[in-house]
């Protein structure tokens, strides 16, 4: 048995109440086996890096981004017994021969198991979860640059400085545990990822949505998706329904219309989306509008609604995490193929869900909110358990890991102060100098500058009288 085994082997036999020590038991040795054999990656010949090994070297690639990849292999002892030496090449091989596809299965499998949590959080009945967008830097190599291409700049567009990928991501606003995510290169578009995700949402439940998401089919395909389902989501300033009818409190009902071009293409569509629609002004003065289809002003005050419409912000905070703190704010993602970069984003969003699934159990045993532990504390605290485990004779583990519970007190936040607000600004300007481009010696990186240089060339009361 090797170390990391041996190593899991007693964390396991420590029981379910292990709290951060089961962060490493937390993935159950089946599913890493299910994951490999469904995607056909699982090792039939004995090798000194095996499949299984392999994927934990991808979650140890997400947690330690600031070392090599064969510091990853040397710190958390992944070389099977009897093998002292693994060449480098080797571990970059292991790595390809398993692929994505796994890595991916395996977080879908923590998503399913653990992205609800009775009992905690929702609002008046309904689960609570919310969809956001983002994106990451990739490596500036040909293959990356050729799959996920770039946004525009100065120079017009696949101007940017490196090729990127989008993100969309499901997050239980209650837990804080991703529920799903799908990627792809930059030129799908975020809309079209987002959709990927409804079937994941489930029934009796209120997503939170940012007005990118305000179209008229993409909403009508969330509620149909499943029953009970509702949405919250801020208006376009440009979006217009039909208002049938005001209620006391100054909230309207409103009929939402695909528009004709989409129904000439979907003469199929059922009809209007009845809406509930909530004016306000922010902090600043602003006008918003909320629509929702939450229609009972009694049983939904508008109140609460307008202040339920900032948890959309905890997706925020995720990918914060995700960038700053796991990434470190690196310049781009390290693998330089398109698979590698796949295998990598489902590891740290894998690796995310695991950090947050033990802030969760801590936070249960001090019947504090999840968002009372701190992240960054948590993610710090769980890479010096790894590095002290795999080093630990299996023994002494144990003791490790009460020493280590006995620390948790230094991962609590105080209460957030929720009266606080910024209004958005630029902090940092972009610089006035030319790009550096680096050299372009071969004739495939010529190619490829010819055909960047050629795309660069392409709460207020509504009456009805109310716009």
């Amino acid at each position: 048995m090797s170390g990391l085994a041996e190593a899991l082997e007693a964390i396991r036999e420590l029981g379910p109440e292990g709290g951060i020590a089961r962060f490493a038991a937390s993935l159950d040795p089946k599913w890493v086996a299910e994951a490999l054999d469904a995607s056909g990656t699982a090792s039939i010949r004995r090798r000194k890096l095996p499949a299984d090994q392999a994927v934990w070297l991808v979650l140890g690639m997400a947690l330690f981004t600031d070392r090599s990849i064969r510091d990853v292999v040397d710190h958390l002892n992944l070389v099977i017994g009897g093998a002292k030496s693994l060449a480098p090449s080797n571990v970059t091989k292991a790595r390809y021969r398993i692929g994505a596809e796994p890595i991916r299965r395996l977080f879908e499998k923590v998503c399913s198991t653990w992205s609800e949590t009775p009992g905690l959080g929702g609002y008046r009945g309904l689960s609570l979860w919310g969809v956001d967008g983002s994106h990451l830097r990739v490596q500036d190599s040909d293959e990356n640059f050729e799959h996920f291409g770039m946004p525009g700049g100065r120079g017009g567009s696949n101007d940017a400085g490196y090729p990127q990928l989008r993100i969309s991501a499901l997050l239980n606003l209650s837990n804080r545990l991703l529920a799903d995510a799908s990627v792809g290169p930059w030129s799908t578009s975020e809309y079209d990822l987002a959709s990927e995700l409804w079937d994941s949402i489930p029934d009796d439940s209120l997503t939170i949505l940012d007005r990118y998401y305000g179209g008229y089919l993409m909403l009508q395909e969330l509620l149909t998706g499943g029953r009970n389902r509702h949405f919250l989501i801020r208006a376009k300033k440009n979006l217009k329904y039909d208002m049938a009818d005001v209620f006391e409190d100054g909230t309207a009902i409103g009929l939402l219309y695909p528009h004709d071009k989409l129904l000439k293409a979907n003469p199929d569509l059922p009809g209007p989306i009845e809406i509930r629609v909530i004016s306000y002004r922010g902090g600043d003065g602003e006008l918003n509008r909320l629509f929702t289809t939450l229609i009972d002003p009694d049983e939904y005050p508008a109140q609460d609604l307008i202040d339920l419409y900032r948890e959309r912000w905890e997706l925020e905070t995720g990918f914060d995490e995700l960038k700053t703190h796991m990434l470190e704010r690196k310049d781009s993602l390290r693998s330089k193929k398109p698979e590698g970069v796949y295998q990598e984003v489902w590891g740290q969003l894998l690796v995310y869900n695991l950090v947050r699934r033990e802030m969760l159990l801590a936070a249960q045993a001090h019947a504090l909110p999840p968002k009372r532990i701190s992240f960054r504390s948590s993610l710090l605290w769980i890479r010096n358990f790894w590095l002290s485990a795999w080093s630990t004779a299996p023994g002494n583990i144990p003791k490790s890991l009460a020493d280590f519970r006995s620390t948790l007190d230094v991962l609590i936040l105080p209460p957030r102060r929720s009266e606080r607000r910024y209004p958005r600004h630029v902090k940092i300007k972009m610089s006035s100098y030319p790009r550096n481009r680096g050299r372009l010696d071969t004739a495939k990186a010529t190619n490829r500058k010819k055909k960047r240089l050629q795309s660069s060339f392409q709460v207020i009361k509504i009456t009805k009288e109310s716009p």
